[in-house]
């Protein structure tokens, strides 16, 4: 298994799959919270605008991790995310803003996409072969409605990608003995998924541990993609306070993790 491997450059923590970086024309990374100048709930390598931090730290803690990932993208492509399965391309997004959906592809040279995380699911894929790559936003409501399948298929529309040459890494997130959900949450799981019990504990009174990553795992191997070339799992979010963000420990207001993939 692959793990995720972390360096710091300048004090920014920086964790990236050995798959994708084993590819020569990517360039991505995961963030941490360690390395930045927010203060309060966000310090501090917040990297999302909240209510209550201001807009000229985040630009400088963003400055600090495209730094340490070694990438001078000519734009940044996000959107904004409502845990569902609906994924754009990079140029469907006009300059400035961002629309609906939970994850982003590209082929264009120079162009990064990212996705914002504090527990959800970061996934990042890449094509070895068309030279493609795609952010995804992987939360519970989005993995039951099949975002990762989603963004498999929509490579492959667009860019002509293979699900055999697709290469995915995932990042931080929340983990499976720490998410704890009602019953109310799995029904789309067991509509989606035939093994839905081997990645679902029950604990008794209506509650059960839901392992999201793994469940992304498998959405992703169902779609095709060979399970070699899907990471494991990274670390736990929620477990980790000084190292990352996180909603379901913190609540809110709290910072927000970033991942981010392109082709240079």
């Amino acid at each position: 298994m692959f793990h995720l491997q972390n360096h710091e450059l300048d004090g920014v923590e920086v964790f990236c799959s050995p798959l994708l970086s084993a590819l020569p024309f990517v360039r991505h990374g995961f963030s941490t919270r360690r390395g930045g100048v927010s203060e309060g709930c966000y310090r501090s390598l917040n990297l999302g605008q909240a209510e209550g931090e201001e807009s000229g730290r985040v630009r400088e803690n963003r400055r600090r991790f495209f730094g340490a990932v070694k990438m001078a993208p000519a734009r940044v492509a996000e959107v904004r995310q409502v845990h569902g399965a609906d994924v754009v391309a990079a140029d469907e997004i006009p300059e400035g803003e961002r629309v609906s959906a939970d994850a982003v592809v590209t082929a264009e040279p120079g162009v990064a996409v990212a996705v914002q995380t504090a527990d959800c699911l970061p996934v990042l894929i890449a094509d070895a072969k068309r030279r493609a790559v795609a952010a995804v936003h992987a939360g519970r409501k989005g993995i039951a409605a099949g975002v990762l399948a989603e963004a498999v298929r929509q490579m492959g529309e667009r860019f002509g990608s293979r699900p055999g040459d697709l290469f995915a890494g995932l990042g931080p997130a929340i983990s499976g003995v720490c998410y704890e959900v009602g019953e109310e949450c799995l029904p789309p799981f067991r509509e989606r998924y035939r093994d839905w019990r081997e990645f679902t504990i029950p604990l008794g009174r209506g509650k059960w541990l839901l392992d999201l990553p793994e469940a992304s795992r498998r959405q992703l191997a169902a779609a095709g993609i060979p399970g070699e070339q899907i990471g494991p799992p990274g670390p736990c979010t929620f477990s980790e306070s000084s190292r990352f963000f996180s909603f379901r420990r913190d609540g809110a207001p709290t910072g927000r993790l970033l991942a981010v993939i392109g082709v240079f």
